[in-house]
């Protein structure tokens, strides 16, 4: 099992009502995952090189070229001002490959699904998750007005469903990013309506199934809302408990902004990576 030390807990989906108030980077935890690391590859899609002085370059999306091109550090876009939203997007963009699947588990208004399907590109494939008719209309529409011109767009699964169903619906290590912005719908008129800390449970755990070694888990959590931090708290607690043989956790928050949303990062080990660290 993947999940190592992991209490048992009722996996229950649903909301709850609160007061209102690419430039491709090889990953370091599994470089010979990389599939532009072989010898047979492209040249032009070869990284992992020992040459000096080669630099990874790749096809990406064009619409995801420009800003691949500059992929700021994360301390960069932290001394810059960046919101945690576009460093998680950026972590994205050093993992993710044309042709790759993305799952973004709570898609609200689209613009990080939008984001994923432009750096997979029209031969990947995108999950969006949500439970609100709104989110996934506007989702739609937001990728659709953006990327059919030209048949840029994905294999695109919209899902009008609890993200506590993400290995039912996408499969057991098929993505390399799984990403979650926890709360509410945001624009939305009534933002009582948020995630609940029993479902983002459960989505979790599915998640730790669906992404594949290599891949990256991104979740943002926030506490400035009602139920937020008990949610964050809970969310912590899981991650902390995982084992360090399969999983590299991290966090990132703004000690100076407490409310400001707070990023985890999962990094699911290449299984010869873990067994090498067991030794």
């Amino acid at each position: 099992m993947l999940r190592q030390q992991v209490l048992a807990r009722t996996r229950t989906c649903g909301v709850a009502l609160a007061r209102p108030t690419t430039r491709h980077v090889c990953n370091p935890l599994a470089p010979s995952s990389c599939p532009r690391s072989s010898s047979s590859a492209p040249e032009q899609l070869r990284c992992c090189s020992t040459a000096a002085g080669t630099t990874p370059t790749a096809s990406v999306a064009p619409e995801a070229a420009a800003a691949a091109a500059s992929s700021p550090s994360l301390q960069e876009l932290l001394s810059t001002g960046a919101r945690l939203t576009t460093a998680a997007q950026a972590v994205w963009a050093q993992v993710l490959l044309p042709g790759d699947t993305a799952v973004d588990a709570t898609c609200g208004n689209g613009h990080d699904t939008l984001f994923m399907a432009q750096v997979v590109g029209p031969s990947g494939h995108v999950h969006g998750f949500d439970i609100q008719d709104a989110a996934i209309v506007a989702t739609r529409e937001r990728l659709e007005s953006h990327l059919s011109a030209g048949g840029r767009l994905p294999a695109l699964s919209l899902h009008r469903a609890c993200h506590s169903r993400l290995q039912e619906l996408c499969g057991s290590g098929v993505a390399r990013v799984v990403a979650f912005n926890l709360g509410y719908l945001p624009g939305a008129a009534d933002k009582r309506l948020i995630t609940t800390t029993q479902s983002t449970l459960a989505a979790v755990e599915a998640a730790l199934e669906v992404v594949m070694p290599g891949g990256v888990i991104s979740i943002l959590a926030y506490v400035g809302h009602p139920g937020g931090q008990e949610e964050y708290d809970a969310v912590r607690q899981l991650v902390s408990e995982l084992s360090p043989s399969y999983w590299v956790s991290s966090e990132t928050r703004l000690l100076n902004r407490p409310t400001a949303p707070i990023l985890i990062l999962l990094w699911r080990r290449d299984a010869r990576v873990a067994d090498n660290s067991r030794r």
